[in-house]
């Protein structure tokens, strides 16, 4: 009861403290505006940042409570060829469940992203250092706040690391009268990235492309060639589509990813997700999601999602969702999950 208590407490603090204005100052070039960070004089510095506090009721599972992300954004553009971003993250800030008191016990921090970049041209730009791997699209916008649910769609992670780090060339053309964008990478994750994500790439090449099809469709596609650093790594190819379509703020995304291992125990590999947001006012909407990925210890999972999503203005995002499946408790287990989330 204390520890619930506490968890009520904490909530109620972060409602007080939570803007419902999209500015916290005047109007003047440097103000601070809520989801847009604070522009350091003219230095060209800019803070930000997003955080994230969730609440899960798994079934069959202990319940949990974290404020599982707090990002700090931290970016450098004077308006020449070099752009400079660092994003490191406290994760698991502070946490507490069935069987653990409010704490911060299980905090880690890490960097999520650090990279210069370097414009080359109009088609043209160089970025080094560690970046999100540009696997479908998901995986580029996961931030709390732009996203429509708290879990994650099992392909958009699963299959491969999150991270690499390393050389990238990405820019943009256009084709057949359509935005054309692209980017290529090679990675060196085992020498360059001393503070390590969860099973990085050992080393990996590979690309995703962006088609632009009209203004509310967008289709890419995804290549990669590595090694993962796991209990038994082993060479992979990785092959991936993914869709976004947005039309009078309906929307509806799609990524399916296929790999094929040299890891004897499972060989091929395929997981994919289809999902829609649907507004029913202003400032509602509602989210269904259906998901499938093969396992390598167990049949291949499926899970329906159904959930809402509260947001009073863009950077505020209040949701809730269920899930329930078959084959899924590893990966995606069935419960509800409550989470609130800001970019400041």
């Amino acid at each position: 009861m204390r520890t619930r208590c506490h968890f009520l407490h904490f909530v109620l603090v972060c409602l007080a403290m939570c803007p419902f204005s999209p500015a916290w100052a005047d109007d003047g070039d440097n103000a601070y505006r809520l989801g847009r960070g604070y522009a350091v004089g003219d230095t060209g510095l800019r803070l930000g940042g997003y955080a994230a506090i969730q609440t899960a009721l798994p079934q069959h599972r202990a319940w949990s409570f974290e404020v599982n992300d707090l990002s700090l954004f931290l970016t450098w553009d004077n308006g020449g060829r070099f752009h400079f971003f660092s994003e490191l993250e406290a994760g698991d800030l502070l946490s507490a469940g069935e069987h653990q008191s409010l704490g911060v016990q299980n905090v880690h921090f890490e960097f999520e992203r650090c990279y210069l970049d370097t414009l080359i041209n109009n088609y043209l730009s160089v970025r080094l250092g560690k970046y999100l791997s540009p696997i479908g699209q998901w995986n580029s916008i996961h931030a709390a706040p732009l996203v429509w649910t708290s879990s994650r769609p099992v392909a958009t992670e699963n299959l491969f690391s999150t991270h690499g780090t390393g050389l990238m060339l990405y820019g943009s053309a256009t084709f057949a009268q359509h935005l054309l964008e692209y980017s290529i990478y090679g990675d060196a994750s085992n020498s360059l990235d001393v503070h390590r994500s969860e099973n990085p790439f050992e080393n990996a090449a590979g690309g995703h492309i962006r088609y632009f099809v009209s203004d509310a469709l967008q289709i890419g596609a995804s290549y990669a060639n590595f090694t993962l650093n796991e209990h038994a790594p082993a060479r992979s190819h990785l092959a991936g589509l993914d869709l976004a379509w947005r039309y009078h703020r309906y929307e509806l995304s799609s990524e399916l990813v296929y790999r094929n291992s040299q890891h004897a125990s499972k060989p091929h590999t395929w997981q994919g997700f289809v999902q829609s947001a649907i507004p029913l006012t202003q400032q509602w909407y509602a989210i269904s999601r259906y998901e499938f990925f093969q396992q390598q210890q167990d049949r291949t999972g499926q899970v329906g999602l159904l959930g809402l999503a509260y947001r009073p203005i863009p950077p505020l995002t209040w949701k809730l969702e269920y899930r329930l499946g078959s084959h899924n408790s590893a990966l995606a287990a069935d419960g509800f999950t409550a989470s609130f989330a800001i970019l400041f």
